[in-house]
């Protein structure tokens, strides 16, 4: 087997290395699925809610850190804690200390050893009762594609909100018409790593058998047919971006697609996140997440049209001499407000206002932008007198901005409104 191959031994005593883009895939799952336990339970009326989180590749459980020889939790480890953390959070922040979360976990891989790794490292982290109660946790052993419509049939019966996390070794595991299957449950969602390598190859070399996948995997025709796009120049990586996210959009019927950037070198990316969503709410959450990921520099050759949001090694910060805590964060939260003048302000002053939720709704999709950053943007330009805002027929100056209030151009006569 080769040495830098991703496989564990039964007995968990082998490890592969994780890799930095892992790593960055992880601390992202595990901020989002916490905050996601909190969105959904905290703003939930009732007293209880049922999730339903797959890990369609979920591999052997750890890792071992070549930075420092430690170990690191895979993600099915870190999506159990994650929960345990939202749901303690609930209790605490949202003032529900019985709630009643009722989870339940299903982890599949190809590779039984796989499993029976996962198993032992987590019985060694005190979560032996999920694996020895298939009401909280299933191990199964086979393909993900042959598993899916039993487990579409138990979120159907559960009438749970779902959360699918695909990582697949390879392009074909996953097909257009399985993320369908999934996004027409309504209360799901899917976190899908995409080798745009995949589609390089491809665009390179025209073979028949990549071409054969290319069409019936991911149903790309009529994509990607700029002439050059397999080159790298910023032009054609942004171009990739947008076909990505064009042809997700289209093929798996999701309301809302967004895509996170992981870069191996200073401006290639190897892979996209993709987040697919029926909710508005979903999106929301998960930007908020992949914005406390990102470590690209907006102000910097205009990242965010080539990238959007995304992730570069640290060997790449190592190599230029820069600083491991390298923070740009301040810097994109100015661009990205400045940024959201294109998209927002043509629609505030094209008619008679628009409502604040319509605004975000129109362009979640194509920005970088948080609520946060909405909502900012929107006092900023209050502030400068070029947009008012209305509440209840009445201009406000509360600086907590309303998904129902109505925001348009400064100087236009209520009465011409609301009359």
């Amino acid at each position: 087997m080769a040495k830098n191959e991703t496989f564990w031994t039964a007995d968990g005593s082998h490890l592969p290395d994780v890799q930095p883009h892992t790593k960055a895939k992880h601390r992202l799952v595990e901020e989002y699925i916490q905050n996601w336990i909190v969105t959904l339970c905290g703003n939930n009326i009732g007293k209880r809610k049922k999730v339903l989180i797959v890990d369609g590749f979920c591999g052997g459980g750890m890792y071992r850190d070549p930075e420092n020889g430690e170990m690191w939790a895979g993600s099915p480890i870190r999506i159990i804690q994650a929960v345990e953390k939202g749901l303690e959070r609930v209790k605490i922040e949202k003032s529900k200390p019985d709630y009643d979360l009722q989870a339940k976990y299903i982890f599949i891989d190809s590779k039984k050893e796989h499993l029976d790794s996962l198993r032992v490292h987590m019985m060694g982290l005190g979560l032996g009762d999920y694996t020895n109660n298939p009401e909280k946790c299933e191990l199964l052993w086979g393909k993900f594609d042959q598993q899916l419509e039993s487990i579409l049939l138990e979120v159907k019966k559960l009438r749970a909100s779902s959360f699918f996390l695909l990582d697949p070794f390879g392009y074909t595991d996953v097909s257009m018409q399985n993320m369908r299957d999934i996004i027409e449950l309504g209360k799901s969602e899917i976190l899908y790593t995409f080798m745009i390598d995949f589609v390089r190859r491809f665009l390179k070399t025209n073979n028949r058998k990549l071409k054969l996948s290319f069409q019936s995997v991911l149903e790309a025709d009529g994509y990607y047919e700029l002439k050059d796009t397999y080159k790298d120049t910023p032009a054609q990586q942004e171009y990739l971006k947008d076909q990505t996210l064009n042809l997700f959009r289209k093929r798996t019927k999701a309301d809302f697609v967004y895509g996170f950037s992981l870069l191996h070198n200073q401006s290639l990316v190897k892979y996209y996140l993709i987040h697919l969503a029926s909710s508005v709410v979903a999106q929301r959450v998960m930007k908020s997440a992949m914005w406390a990921q990102n470590n690209l520099d907006f102000l910097c050759r205009h990242h965010d049209s080539v990238y959007g949001m995304g992730h570069k090694s640290v060997y790449y910060f190592e190599s230029q001499n820069l600083p491991r805590c390298f923070d740009v964060k301040e810097t994109n939260n100015q661009a990205c407000i400045e940024k959201l003048d294109e998209h927002l302000m043509p629609l505030i002053y094209s008619g008679d206002g628009i409502q604040f939720s319509d605004l975000e709704l129109k362009t979640i999709q194509t920005n970088p932008a948080t609520i946060k950053h909405y909502v900012e943007f929107v006092n900023q330009q209050r502030d400068a007198k070029e947009v008012e805002v209305i509440r209840d027929g009445k201009i406000t100056t509360s600086k907590q901005v309303k998904s129902t209030d109505i925001i348009l151009r400064a100087k236009y006569k209520q009465t011409k409104l609301f009359t």
